[in-house]
C-alpha cells in the first residue's frame, strides 16, 4: 500500500475551474463530472442559500449529478449555477429526460457581499467562466473563485475578521483517490491540527489573533452575573480583577477568594499595584500565581480550559448577535452578518446513494475539528460528496481519512489565503 499526497485536481472523472472578480471580492468554484458522479449532501448551520439538494435525498429518484457550484454572493450568487447548467446544456452533458438533456447542478453559496462591492455577485457569465477554465485545467487554490471574498472570525465585524481562501487537499492511496475543496467563510475560528487557532477575530489594534470561543464564554458571563466587567487574564499567569463565582463580592481580597475556593495559599503572593496617579489601588491587586495547579483551577471556576490563555474581548463592546424572546433569533431590522463554510469532497470510491449522504453527514467532524465554534444560527455550513465509484473500499475506513482530508483542506484554506481588502491572513502572522 502506497500513501501519497496528490494534486486535488489530478483526482480522475472531475473537472474542477474558478472564476472571480478580484475587485469585487467574489467568486465561484465549479466541480463538473462528465459522466455523472453519484452524490450526497449535507446541509447544517441556520443560514442555508441551496440549490438542487433535496434531489440528493436517498429516497429521490436521481442517482448522479454533472455539477456542484460553490459560489460567493449569498443566494444571489445561486444565479453562477444556471451558467454552469447552460455551458453543460451545450456539451449535451446531462440527466436525458423525454429528448431534453438536463444538466443537474447542484449549489450552495455563501455571504461575502460585506468585503468587496455588495453589487457584483456571482452570475450567469461568471458559472459560465468557471466551466470554461475547468475544461481549460485552470484551477488554483488561495484567493480565488468561492475563496475570493472568504473571511473568518467575525464576531467583532468583519474589520476585525481575517482573510481566508479555497482550501484543497488530496491523496491516494493505490488506485484510491480523496480530495478536498472547501471554501471557508464562517462566523467562527480556524485551528490548525495542533488545536492552535491560526485565524480569527483581530485585536482592536490588529496584533494579535483572539478566541470566539472565549468571547461567547465572556458574553455568557457577562450576562449570569449582570454586570460588563472586564475578566482579564494575560498571558504571564496574573489574574486580574476577578468575578470567580457569582456570591463573591467585588470588594473580597483576592487571598480570601482563593482561600475560599480551598485553592491553597502556599505559593501565593498578593502584590499591590499602583495606577497611572501614583497611588495604591486596592481593585488592582494582582495574583502571583507561582503554582500552575493553583492557576488551572482558577481557570477552571471560571469556565475557561486550561488549552491556552487567550486574550480576552472587551466587554464594553456592542453585541454584534442579539438573542431576542420569541421565535425569531432577529428581529427584522436587525443588520445580519452570514457566514457559511462550503466543502465537497470527490472520490473514485464505490458508495451507494445512502452511503454518500451518511458520509456527507460524518464529513462535519472535520467542521468541527477546523472551525470553532461551528454550525451557528448565522452559518448554512454545507458538505457535498461527489464519486464516480470506481474503486472498492471499507465505509468507515473511507469515512475516517476523508475526515482527516477535508480537515486539511480547511486549514489550508487559511495557510495558502493572502492578505486582501485591508484584511490580514494567517501569513501575516508567520515569523520573519
Amino acid at each position: 500500500m502506497k500513501f501519497q499526497i496528490i494534486n486535488v485536481s489530478d483526482i480522475e472523472g472531475f473537472k474542477l475551474g474558478n472564476a472571480e472578480d478580484l475587485k469585487a471580492g467574489t467568486g465561484c468554484t465549479v466541480i463538473i463530472s462528465e459522466e455523472g458522479a453519484l452524490a450526497g449532501v449535507d446541509v447544517r448551520g441556520g443560514a442555508p442559500a441551496t440549490r438542487e439538494t433535496d434531489l440528493l435525498k436517498s429516497e429521490n429518484t436521481v442517482q448522479k449529478i454533472n455539477a456542484v457550484v460553490i459560489t460567493g454572493g449569498s443566494a444571489f450568487g445561486l444565479e453562477s449555477a444556471s451558467g454552469v447548467m447552460n455551458y453543460l446544456d451545450e456539451k449535451n452533458i446531462g440527466l436525458k429526460a423525454s429528448g431534453i438533456n438536463v444538466p443537474i447542478v447542484c449549489s450552495a453559496s455563501l455571504f461575502d457581499l460585506n468585503v468587496g462591492s455588495k453589487f457584483v455577485r456571482p452570475d450567469i457569465e461568471m458559472g459560465k467562466r468557471a466551466v470554461e477554465n475547468a475544461y481549460m485545467n485552470e484551477f488554483k487554490s488561495g484567493n480565488f473563485g468561492a475563496g475570493t471574498g472568504t473571511t473568518v472570525g467575525k464576531i467583532y465585524g468583519i474589520e476585525r475578521s481575517m482573510k481566508t481562501g479555497l482550501g484543497t487537499f488530496a491523496c491516494q492511496i493505490d488506485n484510491l483517490q480523496i480530495g478536498a475543496i472547501t471554501a471557508v467563510n464562517a462566523v467562527g475560528d480556524i485551528y490548525d491540527d495542533n488545536n492552535k487557532i491560526i485565524a480569527g477575530p483581530l485585536s482592536e489594534d490588529k496584533t494579535e489573533i483572539l478566541s470566539t470561543i472565549m468571547a461567547h464564554k465572556e458574553r455568557i458571563l457577562g450576562i449570569n452575573n449582570n454586570s460588563n466587567a472586564n475578566i482579564d487574564i494575560s498571558g504571564n499567569g496574573h489574574l486580574e480583577k476577578s468575578f470567580l463565582k457569582n456570591d463573591i463580592s467585588e470588594n473580597d481580597d483576592l487571598k480570601n477568594i482563593i482561600e475560599k475556593d480551598n485553592l491553597g495559599k502556599d505559593n501565593l503572593e498578593i502584590n499591590s499595584v499602583e495606577n497611572d496617579n501614583g497611588d495604591e489601588s486596592e481593585n488592582k491587586k494582582i495574583a502571583n500565581i507561582e503554582d500552575n495547579k493553583i492557576r488551572d483551577e482558577i481557570l477552571r471556576i471560571e469556565g475557561r480550559n486550561g488549552e491556552g490563555i487567550l486574550p480576552i474581548p472587551d466587554n464594553n463592546k456592542p453585541n454584534e448577535i442579539k438573542i431576542l424572546d420569541g421565535d425569531s433569533l432577529f428581529s427584522d431590522e436587525d443588520d445580519m452578518i452570514f457566514n457559511t463554510t462550503i466543502s465537497c469532497l470527490i472520490t473514485n470510491a464505490k458508495l451507494t446513494k445512502v452511503q454518500a449522504n451518511k458520509l456527507s453527514s460524518i464529513l462535519h467532524d472535520a467542521y468541527a475539528r477546523a472551525i470553532k465554534p461551528v454550525h451557528s444560527s448565522l452559518d448554512g455550513d454545507t458538505i457535498f460528496v461527489m464519486t464516480t465509484g470506481k474503486v472498492e473500499a471499507d465505509f468507515d475506513s473511507l469515512a475516517a481519512l476523508s475526515t482527516d482530508i477535508l480537515q486539511y483542506a480547511i486549514i489550508n484554506s487559511a495557510r495558502n489565503a493572502e492578505p486582501a481588502y485591508g484584511l490580514k491572513s494567517a501569513s501575516s502572522f508567520l515569523e520573519k
